[in-house]
């Protein structure tokens, strides 16, 4: 098992969510290759926000998204507008929650709970929450089924800590220290 090593950058207010300004750049690559892409990467961001609670954001592509969700259960869907993600919100969920874990130091899964979803551009992002003291493992295997160049950036704060972590094909479980 590979130990995840922290990183901290300055914060700005982005939205939902406090973003890195590294993942301000990634966002900002989302824009500029969202038409026929070369650039596979998913970023997630998760926050403490007390109660025993965390906010999970993320963001894909929607064409992406749109092929795995096909390939996963083997339905078409669109993700162009809130309107066809709310109607696909299901296979949305299902997707994400099989693909991504945030685990226990005991081994306990957290159950990612599903809060609502939205299009921005040709990107969709997926709200959750995760209810649990701790996470102490994290497992994302996002679209490396469909892309073998795939990378998955998660962004994780609690308590002022920001821990930055990057899985790919090769690297689908990390282990927080």
């Amino acid at each position: 098992m590979q130990v995840a090593a922290a990183i901290t950058i300055d914060f700005q207010v982005q939205g939902f969510f406090i973003l890195p300004c590294d993942m301000n750049l990634l966002i900002f690559l989302f824009g500029m290759f969202a038409i026929d892409h070369g650039l596979y990467v998913s970023v997630t961001n998760v926050k403490y926000a007390g109660n025993d609670t965390w906010e999970v954001s993320c963001r894909l592509f929607n064409t992406d998204l749109e092929d795995a969700i096909r390939d996963f259960s083997g339905e078409s869907v669109s993700l162009r507008t809130d309107g066809d993600i709310k109607k696909s919100e299901a296979l949305v969920a299902g997707y994400i929650k099989a693909k991504m874990h945030f685990i226990t130091q005991q081994g306990n899964e957290l159950a990612l709970k599903w809060v609502s979803g939205s299009a921005e551009n040709d990107t969709v992002w997926s709200y959750f929450i995760v209810e649990g003291t701790s996470i102490d493992v994290v497992e994302n295997a996002l679209l490396v089924e469909l892309f073998s160049d795939q990378e998955n950036v998660v962004a994780i704060e609690r308590d002022g800590e920001k821990r930055y972590l990057r899985f790919n094909a090769g690297v689908k479980r990390l282990q927080l220290e």
